[in-house]
């Protein structure tokens, strides 16, 4: 049986808002070059459309609603006006039955291997009424799958997995290049907690790093190629360049494509945050 290829959506948000709208159309131009369907999403907030739509209980799974309430936004009333409700876009889309849980979490916060699902420990804060052994087992009935916990460096204000670590498929786990740039003691933490359940493969750059040298693992991954973002307009910075070589060593059978992705990185996310996998008639991949 022939695999279903997700359609790619995105919010109208993204290509609305000025500063974002060049990443909006050059996101379209790659998807087009891809042959990749795609869409965008009406009644929404802002464009980090990966954070507040459902996600899947399990590949071929019912879509799952959870509570989107993050901190960086409720927290701040001036900021509340930002936090999309995704009730109405999920009606429009037909997604069907869904499962709904009231923990409070993000998408962002959610990076599917296998059978495990991976979350920083900034779950637990942010249902912290809730005992932690009950949250864990509510989160593996729910997503029917184990629950992997890696903590939550507090300089990132979201909190989100899908910043340090991207599915590879077959248990492979593809880490960001913290062995680079991450506090030493925090780096090992992490290696201990992965390596026992995963096939690691880290990422690294032979040259001397930016501070947003993270943002290349916020990349999007598609049957046919790599949406990889870029830190220079023509993507020549020495990071860039470095990245492109990684990647394409990486996914050698992948068309790698760069996006010029500054504006999003800025706020700190990339292509994996601003675009979101929908499966027609909800039959998963």
């Amino acid at each position: 049986m022939t695999k279903k290829e997700p359609i790619i959506c995105t919010s109208e948000y993204l290509r609305t808002t000025p500063k974002t709208a060049q990443v909006a159309h050059d996101l379209r131009i790659a998807l087009d070059r891809l042959n990749t369907k795609h869409m965008e999403l009406k009644n929404t907030a802002d464009y980090w459309c990966r954070d507040y739509m459902p996600m899947k209980s399990s590949p071929k799974g019912a879509y799952v609603k959870y509570t989107y309430r993050p901190d960086y936004l409720w927290d701040y009333k001036t900021n509340r006006k930002f936090i999309t409700d995704p009730n109405p876009i999920c009606e429009d889309l037909n997604l069907g039955a869904m499962a709904e849980t009231s923990v409070v979490m993000d998408g962002g916060n959610y990076v599917r291997c296998n059978d495990k699902i991976i979350m920083t420990d900034k779950v637990i804060m942010e249902n912290a009424g809730t005992p932690v052994t009950s949250l864990l087992d509510h989160l593996e009935k729910l997503f029917l799958g184990e629950v992997v916990l890696l903590p939550w460096d507090m300089k990132d204000p979201c909190g989100h997995a899908d910043g340090m670590v991207a599915d590879l498929g077959n248990g492979k786990l593809l880490l960001n290049n913290f062995r680079q740039t991450m506090e030493k003691r925090m780096y090992k933490r992490l290696c201990k907690i992965l390596e026992p359940k995963f096939d690691i493969v880290e990422l690294e750059y032979d040259c001397k790093l930016e501070r947003d040298s993270w943002c290349y693992l916020n990349y999007l991954r598609l049957p046919h190629g790599i949406l990889l973002p870029c830190l220079s307009e023509k993507f020549e910075c020495d990071n860039d360049l470095a990245a492109i070589e990684t990647f394409q060593n990486l996914f050698p059978d992948l068309e790698i494509i760069p996006i010029y992705a500054q504006p999003l990185v800025k706020d700190g996310g990339a292509m994996h945050c601003v675009t979101w996998e929908y499966y027609e008639s909800n039959e998963g991949k």
